[in-house]
């Protein structure tokens, strides 16, 4: 995601506190912007892991640090926050679809009440029209019977 001054927005466990990310961005501002997310993910990974049968995660803060510098030597592995990026894609996607959706549906609504109304002033219209003695002039939604 991308946030109101073009910065990505960073999607952080939800375990971490506000302290604890604020902590954690100084620890991210020392690896490549493009590799923040998959730092964070790797946390959020290891942190479900433990769900899972892996020892708990005391200090989040310390691994997290401890990814930072693995990134920076080169040495960083992208293993537990898969899972968590193609999570997080999908989501994205399935926002999207709905967006869309809801956007092309509130279209179709709008385009249908300026159909109704339009129908609706057709027969005034007409009434109007034939009282002064004017013809209706036939449109392609027009019956050719109505003028």
């Amino acid at each position: 995601m991308i946030g109101e001054d073009g910065d990505t927005l960073l999607i952080y466990p939800r375990r971490l506190s506000d302290n604890q990310r604020k902590l954690a961005d100084r620890y991210l501002s020392t690896v490549p912007p493009d590799q923040r997310q998959a730092v964070l993910d790797e946390l959020e990974g290891r942190i479900r892991s433990e769900q899972r049968g892996m020892t708990p995660l005391y200090d989040e803060l310390s691994f997290l640090y401890s990814l930072c510098n693995a990134l920076k030597k080169g040495e960083f592995k992208f293993n537990l926050g898969i899972r968590v990026h193609e999570e997080r894609i999908a989501r994205e996607k399935e926002r999207q679809k709905n967006r869309e959706q809801h956007s092309n549906r509130s279209a179709d609504n709008r385009l249908q009440e300026l159909q109704k109304q339009i129908k609706a002033g057709k027969g005034p219209l007409a009434e109007i029209r034939k009282t002064l003695g004017m013809r209706c002039r036939p449109t392609k939604d027009t019956d050719l019977s109505q003028s």
